[in-house]
């Protein structure tokens, strides 16, 4: 791994247990709904557990997983108001990016590169279950541009 795509996991390990507990709440707050008469008010917890996730997310500066953690948490809001059905497939949809949320930090935890793109075909069925157009994968790419490439060596010919 190079020094251009090393992500800084010490405020990640700091927050990773709050977020960890925070998205198994969101989880069975969801699964839940599955089998709740109150389904759309289980899925309001989810979203409510889930904004925590997205604002730990967004300090730490996983900004395309921010990205991603907000479109779950918009798409729990419209399931909420009752705007997108609470039916199998879009608590399906939601346990999923939940899930894929909580591997994705699990991964880089472990060493795995930051690359929120691979993210990109459960971050499009969200956006369709939003009744949204297909969103860009580029949606999710956030480079570190803080960074500037080393200067490159003066050729020895150059005047």
């Amino acid at each position: 791994m190079t020094l251009a795509t090393e992500t800084d996991l010490g405020p990640l390990t700091w927050v990773k247990g709050e977020i960890d507990a925070a998205l198994q709440r969101t989880a069975d707050a969801l699964d839940r709904a599955r089998s709740a008469e109150d389904a759309a008010s289980q899925v309001q917890f989810a979203q409510t557990h889930l904004h925590q996730v997205r604002g730990a997310l967004s300090i730490i500066g996983l900004d395309g997983l921010t990205q991603f953690a907000d479109a779950t948490e918009l798409m729990l809001g419209l399931m909420a108001r009752g705007d997108v059905p609470v039916d199998e497939t879009t608590l399906v949809l939601a346990i999923r990016a939940v899930h894929s949320l909580g591997n994705y930090l699990e991964e880089l935890a472990h060493g795995v590169p930051d690359q929120p793109m691979r993210l990109a075909p459960l971050y499009e069925e969200i956006a369709v279950a939003r009744g949204l157009p297909l969103p860009c994968a580029a949606d999710l790419f956030y480079p570190d541009l803080s960074r500037r490439p080393p200067r490159r060596a003066a050729a020895a010919h150059d005047p």
